[in-house]
């Protein structure tokens, strides 16, 4: 592959890749505002619930960003490629766990992010569906790889070196939908700053307490990055090492590096909101370094 054909996969995988970030933050939602409304009970702060509530309002918007996209693609998918839908079909034994715990998350994930404010003196039975909602985003992201990988191999019959890859991809991409939806809720913040107008004080809490929850889990996510390389079959390593894939790769992974600097500077900050145009660069940066980590595992799932 030349450099000039994977920089036209890339541009290729643009706006895939938006909508993925868009709903791998729809999934982490549920997990972020669980991990604020968790932390208000635990440490009587009431600037945790505020930014649960927040990161839940976005993840209403979120979801039906990405239900609106999953139906278009479900519609294109019947209609303009009836064979890849018949393949979807013959295997769906395969993808029936990931219905499950898709709608798992739909089931507890919605009144969860939805009654926020009406549940707020059924605390316990708000974190419960939290928890539920939590459990079943991360078991769905988590399952969709191996379902991925299995799927592009006749009889989902997958040789070991390959399986090798399920568990470090799994855990980088349950990880990822904590960080796309606290990375995205620091923009959101700032978005919504002036029609929620809950106080500075507040801003000046929540706004690196968001960018605190997105940098901890990427140093996660990005060592991830480095496990997954090491139990590459040596087919796939020489791909990524003697090609332009390596480069892609290195390219998303320090732009990750990139937006962790960018939030741990955010978090550490005595001054946030001065810094709040770098909330929107991480996310742009966020998208680049997917669409780059998209272009990866395009070409892995092809091979």
């Amino acid at each position: 592959m030349t450099l000039e054909e994977t920089m036209t996969i890339a541009a290729l995988m643009l706006a895939p890749a938006f909508f993925s970030l868009i709903g791998m933050a729809a999934f982490g939602s549920p997990i972020v505002a669980l991990l604020g409304e968790l932390a208000a009970k635990s440490k009587s702060k009431v600037f945790y619930d505020k930014y649960g509530q927040q990161t839940a309002s976005m993840g209403v918007i979120v979801l039906i960003l990405l239900t609106l996209v999953q139906a278009v693609g479900i519609a294109l998918l019947i209609t303009k490629y009836p064979q890849h839908a018949d393949q979807v079909m013959a295997q769906q034994a395969t993808f029936i766990p990931i219905f499950a715990a898709a709608g798992a998350y739909l089931l507890f994930g919605l009144p969860y992010l939805l009654l926020w404010k009406k549940m707020r003196n059924s605390k316990g039975m708000h974190i419960a569906l939290g928890i539920a909602a939590s459990i079943g985003a991360i078991s769905m992201v988590a399952l969709v790889i191996p379902a991925k990988l299995s799927f592009t191999f006749e009889g989902g019959t997958v040789a070991p070196e390959i399986s090798a890859l399920f568990l470090p991809m799994s855990i980088m991409y349950a990880i990822m939908i904590i960080v796309a939806a606290a990375g995205l809720s620091c923009a959101w913040l700032i978005m919504r700053r002036n029609k929620d107008d809950f106080g500075r004080d507040y801003y000046n809490f929540s706004f690196p307490l968001a960018a605190r929850w997105a940098f901890i889990p990427m140093i996660g996510f990005l060592a991830c990055q480095g496990w997954l390389f090491t139990v590459l079959p040596e087919t796939m390593k020489t791909m990524v090492t003697g090609t332009p894939l390596g480069i892609v790769w290195a390219i998303g992974a320090g732009l990750s590096l990139l937006c962790a600097i960018i939030w741990l500077l955010i978090a550490r900050s005595q001054t946030p909101l001065r810094l709040k145009g770098l909330a929107f660069l991480a996310v742009l940066l966020m998208w680049l370094a997917h669409t780059a980590n998209v272009v990866v595992f395009f070409n892995f799932m092809s091979m």
